[in-house]
């Protein structure tokens, strides 16, 4: 057989160009480690290792960027949905890119998924409850889920979905929100609920595009959880914009409220104005009452969402959220006697002021929890605080509210007729 011969040069052609071959490789590998590639490809393998798999990376990456990402999950996940132990959360934060020398911005976002138990558990277990929900936080009490009530009402997420969305003030520190999804799984499988927690140091919460990003964050994260889990839930479409909560300086008067205040009655200049959100598809209604918005002398009075929170404030919580309500006051006023927070009674007066009813709803097995809080309840010094007492006349006018206020809202949510309010 004749030997294999290459002409003279032909050995030195072949070396040159593995050479360059060599050379293009290391540059290709220098551009994807300096050029941020190698993070944005971590970025990618945390986001779809974090929550069980179930983040949305893409929409993670449009409110993160495309990373690099840091995990910064304390509580993995564990529980089943069919017994209603499952909980999960997770945390995602926009981290330093260290290869390529731009600043970081910051931003993040915490996601919580939690089962809804298709029946819960009975009064004589409250205690027992919540001791299970202390273990999943560290120091006080803070609910088994992420609060969604902010001062202000939360908006509706639209059509297909039951869930909230509330976000923080404007300001230079950026945009956060808060969205929370309830869902309700095949019958016998109770229920989830997904929040997330998100935040942007880049645009503000006015911008739709952010709000939006935010929310559907949370809304393929249900998506993913429901498939996951055989929740097997029906879900709604990706949402294509999200309304912006009130600002402090958006109200109505009572008589012209189309919203979670319609209905309810306004008492001279003391409740001139109303704040108010969506009536259905939120697991949470708030209505917030208060004076005019303008001084005696005609100027315009500026508010902000802590100077709302100072206000009357109706609430109507629904589902998980109910409960959660009631173990909460159940906790921090457990030597009082039962009747005297919300649990096994039907309605009463609440430890700080204000009253609460409640109402048999047929999803979820949960009776629906209604609260009016007048002015300075939230406040520590409110009992002792003689000024603050409340005359016959403000009783009768918030038991009047809060009658006006659950009916209409328990009417939109399919739930029986609210309890009598209690003098």
């Amino acid at each position: 057989m004749a030997g294999l011969s290459l002409r003279p040069g032909t050995g030195r052609k072949l070396g040159g160009a593995a050479g360059a071959l060599l050379a293009l490789a290391l540059v290709a590998g220098g551009y994807f480690w300096f050029g941020g590639g190698y993070d944005r490809w971590v970025a990618q393998r945390l986001v779809s290792g974090a929550c069980e798999g179930v983040l949305p990376a893409s929409e993670v990456r449009d409110v993160l960027g495309e990373g690099p990402y840091k995990d910064e999950t304390q509580d993995r996940a564990e529980g089943g949905l069919g017994d209603g132990s499952l909980r999960v959360r997770c945390t995602i934060v926009r981290d330093a890119e260290h290869h390529t020398g731009r600043s970081t911005r910051d931003g993040s976002v915490t996601v919580n998924v939690r089962a809804v138990p298709e029946r819960v558990a009975k009064d004589d277990n409250g205690r027992e409850a919540r001791e299970r929900r202390r273990e999943d936080i560290t120091g006080d009490y803070e609910g088994a889920y992420p609060d969604v009530s902010t001062d202000l009402p939360p908006v509706a997420l639209g059509p297909g979905w039951n869930g909230a969305f509330t976000a923080g003030e404007s300001s230079v520190d950026g945009a956060t929100a808060t969205t929370a999804v309830l869902l309700d799984c095949a019958r016998g499988r109770g229920g989830l609920l997904v929040t997330v927690d998100a935040k942007d140091e880049t645009g503000t919460a006015d911008d739709p595009r952010r709000r939006t990003a935010f929310a559907r964050i949370a809304t393929a994260t249900a998506a993913n959880a429901s498939g996951h889990w055989g929740c097997d839930a029906d879900t709604g479409k990706p949402p294509r914009t999200v309304a912006q909560p009130v600002n402090g300086d958006e109200d109505v008067a009572p008589a012209d409220a189309t919203g979670s205040c319609e209905g309810v009655p306004g008492r001279g200049s003391e409740v001139a104005r109303a704040w108010e959100g969506a009536r259905g598809g939120t697991p949470v209604e708030v209505c917030v009452l208060g004076p005019a918005s303008v001084t005696e002398d005609g100027l315009p009075v500026a508010r902000s969402s802590s100077d709302v929170g100072g206000l009357y404030r109706l609430s109507a919580f629904y589902g998980p959220f109910a409960q959660d309500e009631r173990y909460g006051y159940q906790d921090r006023y457990d030597y009082m006697e039962q009747d005297r927070v919300p649990g096994g009674a039907p309605s009463g007066r609440l430890p700080d002021g204000g009253y609460w009813v409640s109402a048999v709803c047929e999803k979820g097995g949960e009776r629906a929890l209604f609260t009016m809080e007048p002015p300075g309840s939230r406040t520590p010094s409110y009992q002792q605080d003689k000024k603050d007492k409340p005359t016959p006349a403000d009783r009768t006018y918030q038991r009047t509210a809060l009658k006006a206020f659950a009916k209409a809202s328990a009417k939109t949510h399919a739930c029986g007729t609210p309890a009598p309010v209690r003098p």
